[in-house]
């Protein structure tokens, strides 16, 4: 087996965890012995063990006699700080193991190449591959979290086939995407630690913004209500959903922690109070399903990461236009959920 297809698997381990390991890397370990994958593991939820840990812990008695002379094979680089749990490297060398093979380096400041020379000299053989490109989208979350101090921010929006996020009358209800494509986004909610929305719409489409078509944890809903237009009286503050409300100076009694940004607008200033504060809460992947102004906030002022779009059937004619995409926007895959058509993208300049 070559080292980048054992590499790739470290990559689908990893897109295993969840929105449970908050700011912490998914990560992804395969112990492997003269071709033989003996041992597996990622890491499942924050302040639990690590993939290596997980990895190590799956190894069969019977091969435990193999794991000093295999080779250790992890999607991020090993850390070697003692947190909520020990340092990989300290298990690493404790196991005896000669070779690790890693991808991208941990970005933080603590782990930062650190972790790969604590193992180089203590005599262990160490291999990079920063450019691998399977674990490095894996990795996406960890860059964005450690050298952008916010968040990686996803945007998800469906669009009419004439460009529309709805129509001028509201009066029928309206589905612009498939019931498979409802669900996958649910699936998704399970994967980011908090849905963004604007106060329109709460108090216009009163949505639940939870992962009922999906099992999972539901995200934590994260309202930009700067005009202090909610009432309190809204669905989702009797949810049991504990939302977080950024306010902007008077706010209404809330069942809801709210964090008072004293801005009317959601200008760049206002952008980064908020990023600063979700990054605090320790919130590593958020996501961004509305509405228009919200969305449109997120890319004019460049806080957005990636981009999933949805086009329906439906033809509105006239109604509410949905955001235009800024020429840093890249195209990297186009796929279609029955009728709907997903359209992805990354934000390819950062700054």
């Amino acid at each position: 087996m070559k080292n980048i297809d054992i590499l790739a698997r470290t990559a689908q381990l990893a897109r295993l965890a969840d929105s449970k390991v908050a700011d912490n890397p998914r990560v992804g370990a395969v112990l492997l012995h003269d071709g033989r994958i003996i041992g597996e593991g990622y890491h499942h939820e924050a302040g639990e063990a690590h993939a290596e840990v997980n990895c190590l812990a799956s190894v069969r008695e019977e091969d435990r006699n193999l794991v000093a002379d295999s080779t250790l094979f992890v999607s991020l680089e090993p850390c070697c700080i003692k947190g909520r749990t020990p340092a990989c490297t300290g298990l690493i060398l404790k196991e005896q193991i000669r070779k690790v093979v890693f991808a991208q380096r941990d970005t933080s400041d603590e782990v930062s190449g650190r972790g790969a020379g604590i193992l180089r000299e203590a005599g262990v053989r160490v291999k990079e591959y920063p450019d691998f490109a399977p674990t490095e989208a894996t990795n996406a979350n960890r860059f964005i979290f450690t050298t952008e101090q916010r968040p990686y921010v996803l945007l998800k929006y469906a669009q009419s086939v004439d460009g529309f996020l709805r129509p001028r009358d509201r009066g029928k209800k309206y589905w612009i995407t498939n019931d498979i494509s409802r669900r996958l986004v649910h699936r998704w909610r399970t994967n980011t630690n908090a849905i963004i929305v604007g106060a329109r719409t709460i108090i216009e489409d009163n949505p639940k913004l939870n992962s009922r078509l999906f099992p999972g944890p539901d995200p934590r809903p994260v309202i930009i209500d700067l005009r202090d237009r909610l009432t309190g009286k809204e669905a989702i503050f009797g949810s049991g959903q504990k939302p977080l409300v950024f306010t902007g100076r008077k706010p209404a009694k809330l069942k809801a922690e709210t964090i008072e940004i004293k801005d009317k607008e959601l200008n760049k200033k206002a952008m980064k109070k908020i990023m600063r504060k979700l990054h605090a809460l320790k919130f590593g992947h958020v996501t961004v399903e509305g509405g228009a102004a919200t969305l449109t906030a997120f890319l004019q002022f460049g806080f957005w990461d990636e981009a999933c779009i949805f086009t329906g059937t439906p033809r509105f004619g006239r109604g509410l236009a949905a955001p235009e995409l800024p020429p840093s926007a890249e195209l990297i895959s186009t796929e279609y959920i029955g009728t709907d058509r997903l359209e992805r993208y990354r934000h390819a300049l950062k700054g």
